[in-house]
């Protein structure tokens, strides 16, 4: 059995989506646990009368907001499948998501966790043509450089791997996932496999309106990348440059509202400034800091050509 377990926090607008998507699996061979992080909105009422007498589904409400690692941990212990796959509240599955997962698991029991493709959308599936199955490279480098080759909802994990791991970091209010991937690829004897000819069996909503204060936004996700990289400086010398990447997207990012409109010169100023007081995070030398600046510099002048973003960051990894 799989258990599908969802953190909710405020997402009355989407999650019903969600649930319907499971209603819909090809197979009844899996549980929905579902825990709301004390949301503001109608969400638990919502989610309690659509699950009513549908057993399938279990509905937990935090005594106080925790974070989505706590919800997803809480649905660890919770959980009574051997496999486990994790949704946002605005993700969906194809109806043999769980179905086409489950025979794969089953013909490969030696494996830690499995990946497969994932579709995008904004409103409504086939509205984006995008797809992440780019799974070529060395997949802990392109964690580390932040070139991510797969997302939370692409992978089905054995429960018992997920315990070995010590489960999802409770101190990462950003990059969840991403922490508890690269950790993984760095556990000695972690087998897995990613199934890049497969077709899309599961969907990421793009929401635009997700943010609502930008400068909070950018100010977090700018700490969280940093704390990501101080979790893993320790790593060996290898593998450590590709953490460069990481720090190149904590400018990357603002630039890129900048350009969208979304913040003014003098809070691009900020953010930079207090990007480079915690550039000692991790080793960069004079080289790369030159790189670094003529990256912000064509940037703040909103020049842009097509491969710029990875043309420095491989300049500033080489």
């Amino acid at each position: 059995m799989i258990s599908v377990i969802i953190p909710n926090y405020n997402k009355s607008n989407y999650i019903i989506e969600t649930i319907d998507s499971l209603k819909k699996q090809s197979t009844q061979n899996w549980e929905c646990i579902i825990i709301d992080d004390k949301s503001t909105d109608q969400s638990y009422s919502i989610i309690k009368k659509k699950i009513i007498n549908d057993n399938r589904f279990s509905l937990l409400l935090n005594n106080q907001n925790s974070g989505a690692n706590y919800c997803r941990n809480l649905g660890i212990l919770e959980s009574k499948g051997e496999y486990v796959i994790f949704l946002d509240a605005d993700d969906l599955l194809h109806e043999h998501c769980i179905e086409s997962r489950l025979k794969f698991v089953s013909k490969h029991r030696h494996l830690s966790f499995a990946v497969f493709p994932m579709g995008t959308f904004y409103n409504k599936i086939g509205d984006s043509v995008n797809v992440w199955n780019r799974f070529k490279g060395n997949h802990l480098n392109r964690f580390l450089a932040h070139n991510l080759p797969w997302a939370i909802c692409s992978v089905v994990w054995e429960k018992s791997t997920l315990i070995k791991l010590g489960c999802f970091d409770e101190s990462f209010i950003r990059l969840q996932d991403v922490e508890l991937h690269t950790r993984a690829l760095l556990y000695r004897n972690i087998k897995y496999q990613v199934n890049s000819d497969n077709d899309v069996d599961c969907y990421y909503r793009i929401n635009n309106n997700k943010i609502d204060n930008y400068d909070n936004f950018l100010f977090n996700d700018i700490k969280g990348k940093m704390h990501y990289i101080s979790s893993f400086n320790n790593i060996n010398i290898r593998n450590k440059k590709y953490l460069k990447g990481t720090f190149f997207e904590c400018l990357n990012n603002p630039l890129f509202f900048y350009e969208k409109g979304f913040i003014d010169k003098q809070k691009l100023l900020e953010l930079k400034l207090f990007i480079f007081e915690n550039k000692d995070l991790i080793y960069l030398n004079k080289l790369d800091l030159i790189i670094l600046e003529i990256f912000f510099k064509i940037r703040f002048f909103k020049i842009y050509f097509k491969g710029m973003n990875s043309f420095f960051k491989f300049l500033l990894i080489r």
